[in-house]
């Protein structure tokens, strides 16, 4: 499967580490300085370093900078994914609870420019598979277009919350084989469905994506078991 390009970066950091380039308690260098060094964007590079903190191998201090907290052996990466795995399905718990509603709500009250935006963007996600290339943005960004296109702010601000949840869930789902596709055509149909004005049916198909992928955190689940 292909590497996203926070996970070459992720790859590069650890390899930096376990090489002995830099050691325990050593400052690294800035998210600036680590763009130009593995070529990618500064998105990129937070992603991979927010991850290592996660895990415990780096320490982000506020003003000071990011330091190398432990070894790489004395990191628990397969207790995170058992965490993540948990963390994430709640959150697709929660998510088939308000998004099917928002997209129903986005069918009745969005109006003309805004069901354009929802049909663009899964237009593009299909484009850039086509291509070969990441549509994180994209697929997060559809999300976000429904939530406005609802006209609901408590509901939107709800998702706004979840946001850093929902970047983390997209990073894991884009491995799982098949659910690129998956993701592309169910985002096409609910967008047809909401530009079409069709509630119960961009509902239904929310609900069936968000229901693929509920499916599989279950499945990682017993797997950490």
């Amino acid at each position: 499967m292909r590497k996203l390009a926070y996970e070459a970066v992720y790859d590069g950091i650890r390899y930096r580490i376990a090489s002995g380039d830099w050691s325990v308690g050593s400052r690294i260098p800035t998210i600036e300085e680590l763009s130009r060094e593995f070529g990618t964007g500064v998105s990129s590079v937070r992603e991979a370093v927010k991850i290592l903190g996660k895990q415990g191998v780096l320490r982000i201090e506020q003003g000071r900078g990011t330091f190398v907290a432990q070894s790489l052996e004395e990191a628990s990466g397969e207790r995170l994914d058992a965490l993540e795995n948990a963390t994430l399905l709640q959150l697709t718990e929660a998510r088939l609870v308000v998004e099917p509603e928002l997209a129903a709500l986005a069918a009745v009250h969005g109006g003309a420019d805004a069901k354009r935006a929802i049909l663009d963007n899964a237009s593009a996600m299909r484009e850039k598979m086509a291509r070969g290339e990441e549509f994180l943005r994209e697929d997060l960004d559809f999300h976000r277009l429904i939530a406005v296109a609802a006209g609901n702010v408590v509901l939107r601000e709800m998702m706004s919350v979840a946001s850093d949840l929902l970047l983390d869930s997209r990073r894991r789902t884009m491995k799982w084989e098949g659910m690129d596709e998956k993701t592309i055509a169910h985002h096409q149909l609910i967008a047809y469905a909401i530009a079409e004005g069709r509630a119960e049916t961009a509902r239904s198909q929310m609900r069936s994506h968000l229901e693929d992928i509920l499916a599989q955190y279950r499945r990682n689940l017993k797997e950490d078991r």
